[in-house]
């Protein structure tokens, strides 16, 4: 099952970037995001309550604490930023950006564990450098300094969010209410900085309904519940490969659909991006192996 779930991360997530895309054009992010949250949560609550054939336990205080917490580093701020920074930034390039979190997941996990980085990590964290700064600047293909500043805390804050989640209890309904819990700080987040106020809803087109169709039930009910278990029973490392996978899904789809340019710095800089990853995991790999070998 977690190896399912990871597959499913993998296929389903790379798609969701053109979904906030499309979605973003025209309905503004964190109203979106909270939307989208709030009703992928119940309804996948609903689902999982009324299919059991023993009613799951509800969490306790600490797991709602947890939760919570999972909720802002994830949804609120990591996939919330994210959608921010698309109204702006190309869906490849976004999902580009984004594939840096493997970077600050090992940074962090090494924190944690108060243990250096494998030598290739090192090597995979400056070439990942190298490759976002390719993709940041001005011109064709370039993302805006400051939407490009604004992905990058949405990678870091994912990439705490999974290292804290890393070994805690999962229960069967813990990815419905978190998704339940950040759509709802989404809204609030949303009244407070007046997108409600001037959202107009005969102004949405057909096209973002869709993406937020999509965003609703492939990528918060299949994909969130698939990722939010697989971090939770997978290596941390396992888990972040599906960081090289995501960008490129997202790419060949912003390329195919909404005809985005694969200009030379996305493909040099994505590249860099990916290998980086790639370095990064079999860093971690060789340094997990390293010290059961002690």
């Amino acid at each position: 099952m977690p190896w399912a779930a990871l597959i499913v991360v993998y296929l389903v997530w790379g798609s969701t970037y053109l979904g906030i895309r499309v979605a973003v054009a025209t309905i503004p992010p964190y109203l979106m995001t909270g939307f989208r949250y709030i009703v992928a949560g119940v309804l996948l609550f609903a689902l999982q309550w009324l299919t059991a054939k023993t009613k799951p336990a509800l969490p306790g205080r600490r797991e709602l604490l947890q939760i919570a917490v999972v909720a802002v580093l994830l949804l609120v701020v990591g996939n919330g930023l994210l959608c921010l920074a698309e109204t702006r930034v190309e869906s490849g390039t976004s999902a580009l950006l984004l594939a840096s979190t493997p970077i600050f997941m090992v940074l962090l996990d090494s924190l944690r564990r108060r243990r250096a980085p494998h030598a290739a990590a090192i090597a995979g964290i400056a070439l990942g450098t190298a490759g976002i700064a390719t993709l940041v600047g001005k011109g064709a293909g370039h993302a805006d300094p400051i939407f490009a500043g604004i992905i990058l805390i949405a990678a870091l804050s994912w990439a705490a969010g999974s290292v804290y989640v890393r070994g805690r209890a999962y229960g069967p309904l813990t990815a419905s209410l978190e998704m339940m819990c950040g759509g709802l700080l989404c809204s609030v987040i949303a009244v407070a900085i007046g997108e409600t106020a001037h959202f107009r809803a005969q102004s949405v087109e057909p096209a973002s309904l869709w993406g937020l169709l999509w965003l609703i039930t492939g990528g918060a009910m299949l994909g969130y519940s698939a990722f939010a278990y697989a971090v939770r029973t997978l290596p941390t490392a396992t888990v972040a490969t599906y960081g090289y996978v995501n960008p490129i899904v997202a790419v060949l789809l912003g390329a195919a659909v909404l005809r985005e340019p694969l200009t030379w710095n996305v493909l040099a800089g994505g590249a860099a991006v990916i290998v980086s990853v790639v370095l990064i995991l079999v860093g971690s790999r060789q340094r997990s192996q390293e010290c059961a070998d002690l």
